[in-house]
């Protein structure tokens, strides 16, 4: 598991931002506890969230990806927010002296960063580290992401990536993830526990395949997976050149068939490249099936060897057991009591005089094995429960990993049956493909009307398809082999997340079962899409957010993101949820209010974004917060609507909630 440090909030001050009239110098220090973001709608509530992120990460919405080209890798541009995002949000009746900017002070790893940036044009204007002022070269962030990387060097934001790199033990990009990803929720209320990467970024995935396990291991497994790929594709485009060189081919030859004798011997050359592309389809389908069923094997194999090693296990731990039990039941027997038993039982030799017995005495000891062998009075058997049912769940264990194995064995060998009929499916459509090759050269040169360089025409074009379907072949065997290593490397990933598996749960039990009121755990499956982690709510696998309620499934997500930040902790980190409370019903308020006090036994900085309502949520948070809480007001420094304006309720709630928090 990897040591990471993120970001630790401490001020903000934003100048200059006319979505805030009456805060155009507004100051706000953070607090290790509640910090509520308090306003109506249209105030800027999330404007105001997204700047704390602006200022930390820049403007971006999400770390780039790339993709793979042979021998050289293109790489995608991070994914900006919209750039006139902040500009759109400005009043411009309101004339200032300056553009608007935030500054941010924030801790990483015992190091204070102070960060300045222009909200209007989206760039870093300056930060320093503990005091000490960077120098480097302003660019906006757009201009930024055009540079090649070899042209960064000298810029600030450059130079304030590698400095966060350095403090925090996360790559920029991966430090972008973590604040979008996880410590931010968001007024969508993304779930980030049940998206498998099908509508958006699948952040099981990214996090645990890097972070509970070394960095080289995971880009080992990323390397093969995009060789795998990049092999795969260029298999396919051999493929479709093939197609191509087939179709001149065709063309060329029904031209001939207007200008030489015999029209029957050219449309069957015609009928048998069609034949033969049918075949290659056949054939390159078989062989993906086969690529399939080998992985299939190789993943079954590696579950038996990590079963077989916990069968051992069991089985030691079972003889340790048995032992323990003999020892409690028959506590006034001879310590060698058992063995001479035995030699009496298996190799009906009496243990006193060591001579041979006959087998009628063999069976009666055997049959009164409760009486004593020598005065054959009844032994005094001692009864320990505890040891006994201890006995009895080893060996229950020790039955279920074996039936395991066994269910595990039988689909290998179903497996390999399959495999074996792939195989020879694919020999024999092969071998009917070379039959039909062999049939289409001796037709081709058999009509000697024919001329030569006609005829050396034809054949270079079937030399190039020759030469493409071996390359095809090459591609299709070098994306299996990679394949088989990104099975390898994901193997050693999951078992090292397994390990891990039970601290997590136990993590996230606290946080979800303090919502829920019901017993609440991880298990990390796989249910169909590869192995991830699902929650477990009072004994039944949702495999799917649809099968919660929406106060639910949000309070479960968020149950895991804090579990996550919990994981991890090494210092004090924060977490920002947008209107926590606006699925609430009555009866979870409190609990609600519970989670996210459990989240700050830590030290931890909670930012919540709320609307002035009659929810009894934020009055939970008050009382249990125990004077750790503080309000950001935007109806103090932003503008209000006319009908916000016009609302007694709402300025006597919030006069209400600022009495009670004073």
């Amino acid at each position: 598991m990897r040591t990471i440090f993120l970001p630790n909030l401490k001020k903000i001050r934003i100048q200059n931002f006319t979505l805030y009239p009456n805060g155009l110098d507004f100051q706000y220090n953070f607090i290790n506890g509640v910090n509520i973001v308090i306003g109506g709608n249209g105030m800027g509530k999330t404007t105001f969230v997204n700047l704390i992120k602006y200022s930390i990460i820049g403007h971006y919405k999400k770390d780039f990806d790339f993709t793979r080209t042979y021998k050289d890798r293109k790489i995608e541009k991070r994914v900006l927010n919209p750039i006139d995002y902040y500009k759109n949000r400005l009043d411009r009746s309101i004339i200032t002296k300056d553009k608007a900017t935030i500054t941010i002070d924030f801790i990483i790893n015992e190091n204070l960063f102070t960060v300045e940036r222009c909200i209007e044009n989206i760039a870093l204007n300056s930060y320093s580290i503990n005091n000490k002022k960077i120098e480097g070269k302003i660019i906006s962030q757009s201009k930024y992401e055009d540079l090649k990387d070899e042209l960064k060097t000298d810029y600030l934001q450059k130079k304030y990536e590698d400095d966060i790199s350095k403090a925090s033990g996360l790559s920029f990009d991966d430090l972008i993830f973590f604040v979008n990803e996880i410590l931010y929720f968001g007024e969508d209320h993304k779930t980030i526990l049940w998206n498998d990467g099908k509508s958006g970024s699948d952040v099981q995935n990214e996090l645990f395949n890097k972070y509970f396990n070394s960095p080289e291991l995971d880009k080992a497994r990323q390397e093969a997976e995009r060789q795998s790929r990049y092999f795969d594709s260029s298999s396919r485009h051999r493929s479709e050149d093939i197609r191509a060189i087939k179709k001149v081919l065709d063309k060329v030859i029904l031209e001939k068939e207007n200008k030489v004798d015999g029209q029957t011997l050219n449309s069957k050359i015609l009928e048998l490249n069609t034949s033969i592309q049918d075949l290659d389809k056949q054939i390159e389908k078989k062989q993906s099936s086969r690529k399939n069923v080998d992985n299939k094997i190789l993943l079954l194999n590696n579950k038996i060897n990590e079963l077989s090693l916990q069968e051992s296990n069991l089985d030691k731990n079972k003889k340790v057991a048995e032992n323990k039990l003999f020892e409690n039941k028959w506590l006034q027997l001879h310590k060698n009591y058992e063995l001479y038993f035995q030699s009496i039982k298996t190799n009906h030799i009496c243990p006193l005089c060591t001579r041979e017995v006959d087998e009628k005495f063999t069976e009666e000891k055997i049959r009164h094995s409760n009486n004593c062998m020598l005065c054959d009075q009844e032994i005094n058997e001692v009864k320990n429960d505890d040891l006994d049912a201890e006995f009895k769940e080893i060996n229950r264990q020790l039955i279920e990993e074996h039936t395991k194995i066994q269910n595990f064995q039988k689909e290998i060998n179903e497996n390999e049956k399959n495999l074996k009929e792939l195989d020879k499916d694919f020999k024999i459509l092969s071998a009917k493909k070379r039959e039909l090759q062999s049939e289409l050269r001796n037709l081709e040169f058999s009509n000697t009307k024919v001329p030569k360089e006609e005829v050396d025409q034809l054949q270079a074009f079937y030399d190039e398809i020759a030469s493409l379907d071996k390359l095809k072949n090459d591609f299709q065997e070098k994306s299996r082999l990679e394949r088989i290593k990104v099975i390898e490397y994901s193997a050693l990933i999951e078992e090292q997340i397994a390990k891990e598996t039970n601290r997590f749960s136990i993590l996230f039990s606290e946080f979800a079962g303090e919502f829920l009121g019901v017993n609440c755990s991880l298990t990390y499956d796989d249910l169909g899409i590869g192995k991830r982690f699902y929650p477990v709510i009072n004994g039944k696998i949702r495999q799917y957010e649809e099968e919660l309620s929406e106060s639910q499934r949000f309070f479960v997500d968020h149950s895991f993101r804090m579990s996550i930040m919990s994981f991890f902790y090494t210092k004090p980190t924060f977490y920002i949820v947008e209107t926590p409370d606006s699925s609430l019903d009555i009866s979870y308020e409190k609990n609600a209010a519970k989670v996210f006090m459990r989240f700050l036994e830590k030290d931890n900085a909670l930012i919540l974004t709320t609307n002035l309502n009659n929810s009894e949520f934020l009055n939970h948070l008050i009382e249990l917060s125990k004077n750790k809480i503080s309000v950001i007001s935007l109806l103090e420094i932003g503008k209000k609507s006319i009908i916000q304006s016009a609302s007694n309720t709402m300025l006597e709630i919030y006069n209400e909630i600022k009495n009670k928090i004073k």
